[in-house]
């Protein structure tokens, strides 16, 4: 399970669904229902396509019997909720959705396959005598997690929390050492580059370059495991930039300091999408990191000329 949503109440995963759905949807294809009056008609809150929503945070600490035990009732229950409120859920859709098409759980993850074996044994007996909303030729009960919404998961940690903010570790001179020594191939490249276009200034950039690595490593690393949709979303801009520098890289004579300056402004511009969900430390790391990755990890020689 994502870190984030580990650490959500069960409360805090229903705010998180709703910011979740309606980002993934529209605002305008979206509404909410308030349980404050008259309590819980089964669902959560509705989309334009014909889909409900309810949302449900297992206990963390529940064996896995107990787990599907839980989310099995919640299933029963509130499928039968659709039918017992009947007539006023008819009246909230009347106008908005001709049909419901789909029920859905969202829950953090669906740990068993039995679950959804459950979803299909009851899709069929509420179909035995469908609630009048229910498109009968079409209607699904299924299980989602935020995986299912990856944009509109990674907006609603931004509505929950703020902007993603990992420390990037200290980097010793021992650290940088070790990391040479266990890296030939990449320490190689870093200083054949570094000596080509920075000249008297080569050592210093070189040293820069070695930490900026080996952080950035550390900061991929963390930001996998912690904010995995965001991480992706990286990457995906990483592999962009690189297929540009190597297209650019074409119609060079020489790969020299101006062409790495042009890569940095560059990567700035690929991963400027991506402010609003990061710090300005983080954003920072990034291209200098990238920049990094590059000169050590890519084979394109550079000329001095």
């Amino acid at each position: 399970m994502d870190i984030f949503i580990e650490q959500l109440t069960p409360r805090e995963w229903e705010r998180f669904c709703e910011n979740m759905i309606r980002f993934h949807y529209g605002v305008n294809n979206f509404w909410p229902v308030p349980d404050e009056d008259r309590g819980d008609l089964g669902l959560e809150f509705f989309v334009i396509n014909g889909t409900l929503f309810q949302c449900y945070y297992p206990d963390k600490n529940a064996d896995m019997a107990a787990y599907k035990k839980k989310v099995q009732k919640k299933i029963r229950d509130d499928l039968k909720k659709l039918k017992t409120n009947e007539t006023e859920i008819e009246k909230l859709l009347d106008g908005i959705v001709p049909k419901v098409t789909r029920w859905v759980l969202l829950t953090p993850e669906n740990k068993s396959k039995e679950l959804i074996k459950y979803c299909n044994t009851k899709k069929k007996e509420l179909l035995e005598d469908p609630p009048s909303f229910v498109d009968v030729d079409d209607f699904q009960v299924k299980i989602d997690t935020a995986d299912a919404y990856p944009n509109g998961a990674l907006m609603a940690k931004q509505v929950h929390a703020k902007a993603v903010d990992i420390p990037l570790i200290e980097v010793t001179d021992t650290e940088k050492t070790i990391w040479q020594e266990g890296n030939t191939k990449f320490s190689g490249n870093i200083e054949r580059k570094s000596n080509t276009f920075m000249g008297e200034k080569a050592e210093r950039f070189k040293d820069n370059v070695v930490k900026k690595y080996i952080q950035i490593e550390k900061f991929l690393d963390d930001l996998r495991e912690n904010y995995p949709d965001l991480h992706e979303l990286v990457e995906d801009s990483a592999r962009a930039q690189l297929d540009k520098i190597r297209n650019d890289s074409l119609f060079e004579d020489a790969l020299d300091k101006e062409f790495v300056n042009n890569v940095l402004k560059g990567n700035e511009q690929a991963f400027s999408k991506h402010a609003k969900f990061m710090s300005d430390t983080n954003m920072q790391s990034l291209s200098f990191g990238y920049l990094s990755k590059w000169l050590a990890e890519c084979y394109m020689d550079f000329s001095n000329e």
